[in-house]
């Protein structure tokens, strides 16, 4: 019998940071992390291994890096059952082995959703990409492939898709949806994503249905496409067999937990992709699949654990995915969100420049905000542009939804400029479109 003052299972960022949180304010404490593979993938970068930009073991660190080596145990194995729960708090592995435990968090992760298609279960060459032997049978077949097919217009399925086509490969991306990465963004930039992806070469088919796949063959509603390999990219569901097992109530997203990101059940906590999040914006359940999110879970938890009281307010969901040399990021509610929840908004964009104009390097620069036309705060956020300039405009757009800020104080933020760096000191984007919301109110007042 293996004893632990708290079990971990799942060893993805949130169950890391759990026990990291938990051991920096506990330091007797013993914690045992289970998990099903060796290493710890960096599943953002996925997609840069697949096109061979890095190598597979870049991205998946050493174990004993990040648990042993902060005096966290793993255990590679897989939790299968409870022992006569809740009497006693007994799990069992698949190598069969038994673990005690006081404390039980739940990082159970995600898998990917795979939509009721005829025969894509024992197609050849057809996968999703979730972990480390998805991008090494991936990779395999790409090198061969030169007819690539990408079902699902998310990030990834956008990002997978624009490095194989760097790679010289034949991609079409087939979305069911009316636009690209539905739910995150508004239509307007998402056209403006599409309109890069079919200039680089990539063919994006919207509003279409993939009904089977037969050998070579992807059989739509609208014709047949050939392939020589098939990306399935349609999202994740949580994994709560687990919950189930131990009758944790859940959500429509995920196992249900509360601010403390503890479950129905005294001593379990969830998070990460497995567990329900809520918006902070409007207290909602939401989606919330992103490593950024089950690491503050994470931390929150093992906090919690150890004695803390700290709460997760809800989530914004800031996000940004790269495709050929242009960004794309999100945070909030986009606007179609925000009037789906009967908010009355006031929308303002600006363009500019990621540089001053003089430099020959400048790229278009693009915003989008969204502010709660009641009270003029900032709820949400959309910004395109060239890498390195949305990711951190995004961040400090994050940070302004969070504390609350509205256009006014927003507009009079004292932000840097420099020519290499910003754009004109008169011409930073997130500026002119909160001046745009400031001058209505104003002229409103008058």
């Amino acid at each position: 019998m293996i004893k632990a003052d708290t079990l971990i299972i799942g060893g993805g960022p949130a169950g890391i940071l759990a026990g990291l949180a938990n051991k920096k304010l506990s330091p007797k404490s013993k914690i045992l992390l289970v998990k099903n593979e060796k290493g710890i993938i960096i599943r953002c970068s996925e997609p840069y291994a697949i096109a061979g930009k890095v190598r597979l073991s870049q991205i998946v660190h050493p174990d004993e890096k990040m648990l042993q080596k902060n005096g966290i145990s793993f255990l590679v194995d897989e939790i299968t059952g409870f022992v006569n729960f809740p009497q006693k708090r007994i799990a069992t592995t698949k190598k069969g082995k038994k673990i005690e435990f006081k404390n039980l968090v739940l990082a159970t992760g995600a898998k990917p959703f795979i939509p009721p298609i005829l025969g894509i279960e024992n197609a050849k060459n057809v996968f999703t990409l979730r972990d480390a032997g998805d991008v090494k049978k991936i990779s395999k077949a790409a090198k061969k492939a030169r007819k690539v097919v990408i079902i699902g217009g998310g990030a990834i399925g956008i990002e997978v898709a624009s490095l194989l086509r760097e790679k010289g490969k034949s991609v079409a991306i087939l979305e069911v949806a009316s636009q690209l990465m539905p739910g995150a963004y508004d239509i307007g930039l998402a056209n403006k994503v599409k309109e890069i992806l079919e200039k680089k070469g990539i063919k994006v088919k919207l509003g279409i249905q993939v009904k089977e796949i037969k050998k070579k063959m992807v059989v739509t509603s609208r014709g047949n496409i050939g392939f020589d390999l098939v990306i399935c990219s349609c999202g994740v569901r949580a994994n709560v067999e687990l919950a189930q097992k131990l009758d944790c109530r859940l959500g429509k997203f995920g196992i249900l937990v509360n601010q403390f990101c503890q479950t129905s059940q005294k001593g379990i906590w969830a998070i990460g992709d497995c567990a329900q999040a809520k918006s902070f914006i409007t207290k909602k359940p939401i989606p919330s699949q992103l490593a950024t999110t089950a690491v503050l879970m994470g931390k929150i938890a093992g906090m919690n654990i150890a004695g803390k009281k700290e709460k997760l307010e809800g989530v914004l969901n800031p996000a940004v995915s790269c495709f050929f040399d242009y960004a794309v990021g999100r945070v909030g509610l986009t606007e179609k969100e925000a009037k789906n929840e009967k908010i009355s908004v006031k929308v303002a964009s600006a363009q500019s420049t990621n540089q001053y104009p003089s430099q020959m390097s400048a790229k278009p620069l693009e915003i989008k905000l969204v502010f709660n036309q009641k009270n003029s705060r900032l709820i949400g956020a959309q910004v395109f542009g060239g890498k390195k300039d949305v990711g951190m405009r995004i961040n400090l757009l994050s940070l302004a939804i969070s504390q609350r800020l509205t256009a006014e104080k927003l507009s009079k933020l004292n932000y840097c400029a420099h020519p290499e760096e910003t754009p004109l000191p008169f011409a930073e984007p997130m500026i002119m479109a909160a001046e745009q919301v400031v001058d209505v109110l104003r002229h409103r007042e008058v």
